[in-house]
């Protein structure tokens, strides 16, 4: 029986990479935080490595038991159009999904995410989401994972490819690294708690790890990781052989910009592209292909989305479309070739959603779904819960029939504007009052405090709430269900027009502009929030107690109305600063406090 123990254990610390194997031909790097973090955002600007039968890596790892916990980005060296998303549940069955991208990842850096949450995962490039998770196999990720990036040779040849040690040496390279903690509510859900820039190794925050694991052909040894001129290197070489990289790293933007997604809502429409692009080029209303009519564009300051008027556009259908000739903003001018795209026109107002109901409601009433980056509409998190005994008269009543017993969040698109919110729930389960209590938050804002629908309503009656004058300036609507006792619950959404407000929440074009700072003082972000009475071009910048200006937040062309920027202040020192906006016309500052 010892032996067998014996065997298991040894087997388990194996497949965890701390015990190594008989010495291999190969050396490698790998490192992994000493902090273990559970949820989550993690950013990564990397160059894979250009070799068949490597592949370059950023993923999370449950170090502490055998329970298997496990979130990849791989990026396999033979695949120049490709990366691939893997999960790995306490079963240790995994999930893998190949996603084709519009670049050669071996060609230049590109920033890769992960977001994990109790409700999901999702993987990005280039700030976009791409694929995401919302299966219910996401719950077994509960425990705390280190941030780990490696760069090894596996040894399934139908994987990876056959390698060649011709190639040699060869690095994966990673620019910088940023976590951000899982705040939902706040700070776009995610707020920023630290960036490593590799400008030297942090043995506070790394360790360079000294191991291996069964289905990798290399051992993973602490000098084959360096950093060299800002950049962190996973070099591979014979083993023995000495890891270093003498040539300076290039850096070299090689990629056109490409078309991430569409929407139209009604007569206006928009695409984001994938990096800032050139005004002149993205502006020509020549260089985009569509059925559709097109007119009035107008890039907007962050440089990676243009608006459009559009006629044509019926509501809930798809149109193809493509553009050419687009420009970015590196020294190279680098011009896309056809790019395909598809334009999503979305639903047209009012808008009623049956939550909880994923058959289709018909007469007009849309059917519930769960939220990725490819929808118009959707929920994260809860399952759908059946009523029984709810009252089946009235205009709304249908709605409750079913709910999401546990729901996070709800996402709606819509065209920049201001709306009402209607939202229905019911209480059937709780029998008495402070047993379901919750918050709810629409764009980062409190609207209703401490809500107890027993309390309110008592069972099986139906509870509607009214949340009017929501100012949207980012073409979504979020709503956030925060627990306070037990499960939010809802069961219907319905949005209309708010057709009494015109440019602000009080019904009035603001008189005069405004700017202001929340929180203040802060810590690691803010919000920079400023009203226009008029449409403006204009510029806001942060400076120092000494005038000197640390960082551009915007400029450009805005609407009148409220519109809210984030100050993203990690790589300032705490203390005091300047929010400067400018205007033709005239200028505006706030003092702001950076408590780090």
């Amino acid at each position: 029986m010892k032996k067998n123990y014996l065997l298991v254990v040894i087997t388990v610390l194996f497949s965890v990479g701390i015990v190594n194997a008989q010495s291999k031909n190969y050396w490698s790097g790998e490192v992994r935080t000493k902090e273990s973090y559970l949820y989550g955002r993690i950013e990564v600007r990397m160059k894979s490595a250009d070799a068949s039968g490597v592949t370059s890596t950023l993923f999370t790892y449950n170090t502490s038991s055998s329970i298997y916990n496990e979130i990849d980005i791989e990026i396999m060296g033979k695949d120049h159009n490709e990366v691939q998303y893997t999960t790995f549940t306490p079963d240790q069955s995994g999930v893998n999904y190949k996603q084709t991208v519009s670049f050669n990842p071996h060609a230049a850096f590109h920033v890769y995410a992960i977001e994990w949450t109790p409700d999901y995962v999702a993987w990005s490039v280039d700030g976009f989401e791409i694929h995401r998770d919302n299966s219910d196999r996401i719950q077994a990720l509960f425990l705390p994972q280190a941030i780990m990036m490696n760069f090894w040779m596996p040894n399934s040849v139908d994987w990876a490819g056959t390698f060649n040690d011709s190639s040699l040496p060869l690095y994966a390279m990673y620019d910088w690294v940023k976590y951000y903690e899982y705040t939902p509510g706040v700070n776009n859900n995610f707020t920023l708690k630290w960036t490593d820039d590799f400008n030297t190794f942090d043995s506070n925050r790394w360790i360079k790890s000294s191991s291996t694991f069964g289905s990798n052909l290399c051992d993973f040894q602490p000098n084959n990781v360096l950093v060299k001129d800002g950049y962190l290197l996973l070099c591979m070489t014979k083993a023995n052989q000495t890891a270093s990289h003498a040539s300076p790293i290039d850096d070299t933007d090689v990629d056109a910009p490409y078309p991430v997604n569409a929407w139209a809502f009604g007569d206006q429409m928009f695409v984001n592209f994938s990096e800032e692009v050139d005004q002149t080029s993205a502006e020509q209303i020549s260089n985009y292909i569509t059925l559709l009519t097109l007119s009035n564009p107008n890039l907007l300051p962050s440089k990676r989305k243009i608006m459009f008027d559009v006629k044509g556009a019926s509501p809930d259908k798809t149109y193809p479309a493509a553009f050419i000739g687009i420009k970015d903003l590196s020294p190279a001018a680098n011009t896309s070739a056809l790019s395909k795209f598809n334009l999503q026109s979305a639903h047209s107002l009012p808008l009623v959603i049956d939550i909880g109901n994923d058959q289709s409601a018909g007469n007009g009433v849309l059917s519930e779904q769960k939220w990725d980056e490819s929808k118009e509409y959707g929920s994260i998190g809860g399952t759908v819960k059946q009523e029984s005994g709810v009252a089946t008269a009235g205009e709304y009543a249908s709605l409750c029939q079913n709910g999401l017993d546990g729901i996070t969040f709800y996402r709606h698109r819509l065209r920049n504007g201001y709306y009402n919110v209607k939202l229905f729930f019911t209480e059937t389960e709780k029998k008495n009052a402070g047993e379901r209590v919750f918050d709810v938050y629409v764009n980062g804002n409190e609207k209703i405090h401490m809500l107890d629908i027993f309390k309110e309503s008592g069972s099986a009656s139906i509870l509607e709430k009214d949340i009017n004058g929501i100012s949207i300036d980012d073409n979504m609507l979020e709503i956030y269900f925060k627990p306070e006792t037990g499960f939010p619950i809802l069961h219907g959404v319905v949005i209309e027009k708010d057709s009494t407000t015109s440019v602000n929440e009080n019904g009035a074009v603001p008189k005069e502009m405004g700017l202001q700072s929340f929180p203040n003082p802060f810590n690691y972000s803010t919000n920079i929030r400023f009203t226009l009475p008029k449409q403006t071009v204009l510029n806001i910048s942060v400076y120092d107690v000494l005038g000197r200006k640390c960082e551009e937040l915007t400029s450009g062309r805005y609407d009148a109305g409220d519109h809210v920027i984030e100050l993203d202040a990690t790589k300032f020192s705490s203390g005091v600063y300047f929010v400067a906006l400018s205007t033709p016309e005239m200028v505006l500052t706030k003092k702001i406090m950076y408590l780090k």
